[in-house]
């Protein structure tokens, strides 16, 4: 360790002489103390609240990423039977299917078509009344 030499002045220089100084007795500030709540305590708080709140997102994000995959399958399997399903109209739809299906009935084609024709219910004549 170091010498260490305190000079001490006993007399003060001051600009206006034979004057006395006025001296303040200063209170020494007391000591802040907190009350219930620690500032520290809450930090910790704060810190295990963002830490809380951070896993239940992930939680709900990742339960949510689920359900929608799920739709997503559920889409795909609607998408797949929709195919089939109209494969199969077309199949009923078409000519050689009803006509497979009218021999099964015991069905016969008709000989003599005769079309008949319609005449309109309001009595109009288109020739010129001139």
């Amino acid at each position: 360790m170091t010498k260490r030499t305190v000079v001490i002045r006993k007399k003060s220089f001051c600009w206006q002489p034979n004057t006395k100084r006025k001296t303040q007795i200063i209170a020494q500030p007391k000591k802040k103390v907190a009350g219930f709540i620690n500032p520290v305590f809450i930090v910790l708080a704060c810190t295990v609240f963002s830490g809380v709140f951070y896993v239940y997102c992930i939680n709900q994000t990742a339960t949510k990423g689920i359900a929608i995959q799920q739709a997503e399958k559920a889409i795909a399997q609607e998408k797949n039977e929709n195919a089939s399903l109209r494969i199969r109209e077309a199949e009923v739809k078409s000519l050689y299917h009803i006509e497979d299906q009218s021999k099964n009935m015991n069905m016969v084609s008709a000989q003599n078509v005769v079309y008949l024709e319609e005449s309109p219910a309001v009595a109009y004549s288109t020739k010129n009344k001139n």
